[in-house]
C-alpha cells in the first residue's frame, strides 16, 4: 500500500465531505423554518408568514443547488479511491443510497422547484403541502445517509458470502434502524434546525443594521431567534445523550473525546487542554471528577480508559485530533447559546435594533453552528478510526480498515491531482455562494412590488 496515497486519500475525504455538510444542514434547517412560516400563514392569514417564507425558500434554492454541486462529487471519490470499500460493502450501500435518490432527493428537488416557482400559481394550500413534502423529502434524505453513516459506527443486518468475503444485507430494519442511529439523527437533525436559524437570525441582523424592512426583520428575529434558542439549549443535553450511547458502543472513541487515558473513579473531566500522546496524559483546565458525574450523577462511578483492554481492544483512534474536535464542537455551541440568549434579551426589550456593534456579531456568529457542525462530524469519524466499518464481536466480524478500504494500487499523483481540481471546485462553490446570497438579502424581505400579487392573480 502506497502510505502517500492513504493519506492523501483521507485528506481529500475529510475535504470532501466536510465542505459538503456545510449545505444539507442549512436546506434541513431552512425547510424546517418554511414549513413553520406556511403553517402559520396557512392558519392566520397574516401575510408576514408569506414574506418570511418566500425571503427562506430564495435562500434555500441557492444552498440546495450548491449542495446537489458538491455532493455529486463524492461518488467520483468513493469509486477513484475507496473501491474496496465498495467493493465489500456496496450492496448494502447500493441499495441505500438508491432508494435515497429516487425517493427522497427525488421528492425534495421537485417540490423545491414549486416552492421557488409556484407561489402565485397554486392555492395556499398546495403550496403548504409542497413546503412539507420539502421538509420531509430533506429529512427523510437525512435520515437515509446518517442511518447508512451510523451503521459504519455500530453494523447490523448483514452477513459475509463465504464465497466472495463480500456483505450481504439480511435484514433492512436492522440496517436502518442500528444501535446508534436514532440519537445520532436526532443530534444531527437539531444541530441542522440551530445552522438554519443563525442563518436567519444573521439576516434579521443585517436588516436591522442597515435600517431595511426594520418591521418584518423584527418579526425573522423573533421567529428564527426562538427556534435557535430552542434548539441551542437542546442539543447539549441530546449531546449527552448521544455521548453515553457512545461510550457503550464504541468505548475508545468515547475515552479519546475526553483524553481519558486510565481507568478510574472520579475520573476528571478537562474542560480545554492539549493531549501529549507520547506519555498519554493531558495538560490543561481539570474539573475534578465531572466526567464521572456527567457520565452516571455518580463521582464515584468508573470511567473505563484507553488504557482498559475492552476499549483498546479495538485500537485507539488519534487521541490528540478527536479530543480537540470535540472541544471545538462544544465551545461552537456554547458561543452559539450564549449569543443567541441576549440577542433574545436586548430584542424583546426593544434595544437590539439600537445596539449596531451586537447586530455585527450576530451577522457573524452564524459561523459557530456551522463549526459545530463541521466539527462534531470530524470527532465522529476519526474517533471511528483506525475503522472505516467496525468490529463487530457478536457476529464474529473483524470490520474493515480504512488501509484496507483503500484501492489496491492507487497513485498518488492521481489522488493529488483529483484533490486540486476538488480543491479549485470548492472555491468556485463559495465564490457562488458569497457572490449570491449578499443579492438575495440585499434585494429585501420582500422585494416585490405591493400590486405583484394581485397581478399575478389577474
Amino acid at each position: 500500500m502506497d502510505e502517500m496515497s492513504l493519506i492523501l486519500s483521507r485528506i481529500q475525504f475529510a475535504m470532501s465531505a466536510g465542505y459538503h455538510f456545510i449545505f444539507p444542514p442549512t436546506t434541513l434547517g431552512l425547510s424546517f423554518f418554511i414549513l413553520l412560516s406556511e403553517t402559520f400563514f396557512l392558519t392566520t392569514k397574516k401575510e408576514v408568514y408569506r414574506k418570511l417564507s418566500s425571503f427562506a425558500v430564495r435562500i434555500l434554492t441557492l444552498v440546495f443547488a450548491l449542495g446537489v454541486a458538491t455532493g455529486l462529487l463524492l461518488p467520483f471519490m468513493f469509486g477513484m479511491n475507496w473501491a474496496e470499500f465498495a467493493k465489500h460493502a456496496g450492496a448494502l450501500f447500493g441499495v441505500q443510497l438508491a432508494v435515497e435518490a429516487t425517493v427522497a432527493f427525488t421528492i425534495e428537488s421537485v417540490f423545491i422547484g414549486v416552492l421557488f416557482f409556484g407561489r402565485e400559481r397554486i392555492k395556499p394550500f398546495w403550496y403548504w403541502l409542497s413546503a412539507f413534502l420539502v421538509f420531509f423529502g430533506s429529512h427523510l434524505s437525512g435520515y437515509i445517509i446518517i442511518a447508512a453513516n451510523s451503521w459504519m459506527q455500530t453494523p447490523g443486518g448483514f452477513s459475509i458470502d463465504p464465497s466472495t468475503g463480500r456483505m450481504i444485507m439480511t435484514d433492512f430494519w436492522a440496517f436502518n434502524f442500528n444501535a446508534s442511529v436514532g440519537i445520532r439523527w436526532l443530534h444531527v437533525m437539531t444541530a441542522a434546525w440551530m445552522v438554519g436559524a443563525f442563518l436567519l437570525v444573521a439576516c434579521a441582523a443585517w436588516f436591522l443594521k442597515h435600517d431595511k424592512d426594520v418591521k418584518l426583520a423584527k418579526t425573522l428575529m423573533t421567529f428564527a431567534g426562538t427556534i435557535a434558542l430552542i434548539t441551542a439549549v437542546a442539543q447539549p443535553i441530546i449531546g449527552h445523550m448521544s455521548t453515553l450511547q457512545i461510550e457503550s458502543t464504541q468505548p475508545a472513541k468515547g475515552a479519546a473525546m475526553e483524553g481519558q487515558y486510565l481507568t478510574q473513579k472520579n475520573a476528571p473531566l478537562y474542560a480545554m487542554g492539549w493531549v501529549d500522546e507520547q506519555n498519554k496524559k493531558v495538560d490543561g483546565i481539570v474539573l475534578p471528577g465531572m466526567l464521572s458525574y456527567f457520565y452516571s450523577a455518580d463521582f464515584n462511578y468508573e470511567v473505563k480508559g484507553l488504557d482498559n483492554p475492552d476499549v483498546n481492544k479495538h485500537g485507539i483512534p488519534p487521541v490528540q485530533w478527536v479530543f480537540q474536535n470535540f472541544r471545538l464542537m462544544v465551545l461552537a455551541g456554547s458561543l452559539s447559546l450564549g449569543t443567541i440568549l441576549f440577542a433574545l434579551i436586548f430584542h424583546f426589550r426593544g434595544t437590539l435594533a439600537r445596539k449596531k456593534k451586537s447586530l455585527t456579531w450576530l451577522i457573524y456568529a452564524a459561523i459557530f453552528p456551522y463549526v459545530a457542525v463541521v466539527t462534531g462530524w470530524f470527532t465522529a469519524e476519526i474517533g471511528r478510526q483506525p475503522w472505516v466499518i467496525y468490529p463487530v464481536e457478536s457476529m464474529n466480524y473483524p470490520g474493515l480498515s480504512t488501509a484496507d478500504a483503500l484501492t489496491k494500487n492507487l497513485d498518488s499523483w492521481n489522488v493529488w491531482f483529483s484533490v486540486i481540481v476538488y480543491f479549485a471546485i470548492y472555491a468556485i462553490c463559495t465564490v457562488v455562494f458569497l457572490r449570491f446570497l449578499p443579492v438575495i438579502v440585499k434585494k429585501g424581505l420582500d422585494p416585490q412590488p405591493a400590486g405583484h400579487a394581485a397581478q399575478a392573480k389577474e
